[in-house]
């Protein structure tokens, strides 16, 4: 802006010392005597000065409407992207807000369902414990020979079986009646299920076998088997297929 209004100035001089000797000239040629030639070569010039300074106001005004232009052009580009910036940024921060509540809604539902698989220990009678635990230890074993006459279920106290000195008197067990590997004997005492399984010898004779003893909690076999209605469903079938190991005895004596 300020290199223009130079250059203005500098035109408005030229124009102004070229009207002046122009009439300079005109002077010369004609005498200062003539009068009439005075007072035209007097009304060039000032037609030259007025059109001079009318061509320096337009150039100026020119000149400021363009800086005017300018200013307002770069004010409103600044506008435009300060506004941008402030919309990204509250585009932003709405994301990141959004995202976080995303996440702890889903960190609450997954912790919620967790909680509602997991299932409180139940009073489970005997009979629902012993195919629970056969679930964990021999399922294929239980799901071959379910429901046939010779699978079946003695409570603890009933026909009493020792085997190798080690006594199974207050052991509940599970039998398909085989040797003593098809035996599962278990007791539930609390929340602790204590079970005892044949094992053979190392050389895989059943006779040289031992009694193998362990432990579960009766919660955690109803967390994996017993929690869902499809579960119980499954357990309770089995535990309905189960037949009476006295009844099984009298009926084979």
């Amino acid at each position: 802006m300020n290199q223009f209004n130079k250059d203005i100035r500098k035109y408005t001089i030229i124009l102004l010392f070229c009207a002046y000797h122009d009439t300079k000239y005109e002077l010369s040629l004609y005498g200062m005597n003539k009068i009439n030639t005075l007072g035209e070569i007097s009304m060039k010039k000032s037609v030259v000065i007025a059109t001079a300074l009318m061509s320096a106001f337009l150039l100026t005004a020119c000149g400021s409407q363009s800086s005017s232009s300018s200013k307002q052009s770069s004010s409103q580009t600044s506008s435009k992207s300060f506004a941008k910036s402030s919309s990204s940024k509250k585009q932003s921060a709405a994301s990141s807000s959004s995202s976080s509540l995303k996440q702890s809604a889903s960190s609450s539902s997954n912790s919620s369902a967790k909680a509602s698989s997991t299932a409180k220990t139940t009073k489970v009678d005997d009979k629902t414990a012993g195919v629970m635990l056969m679930l964990l230890v021999e399922p294929d074993y239980l799901k071959q020979y379910i429901g046939n006459d010779y699978f079946c279920y003695s409570p603890a106290g009933e026909n009493l079986l020792t085997d190798g000195g080690a006594t199974t008197a207050d052991y509940s067990y599970l039998t398909a009646n085989g040797d003593p590997t098809s035996f599962l004997y278990y007791k539930v005492d609390g929340n602790t299920v204590t079970y005892k399984m044949w094992m053979v010898s190392d050389s895989g004779i059943v006779a040289d076998g031992h009694f193998e003893t362990k432990t579960v909690s009766l919660s955690t076999l109803e967390n994996d088997y017993y929690v869902t209605q499809s579960q119980k469903d499954e357990v309770n079938g089995y535990v309905s297929q189960l037949k009476s190991e006295s009844d099984y005895l009298n009926q084979n004596k």
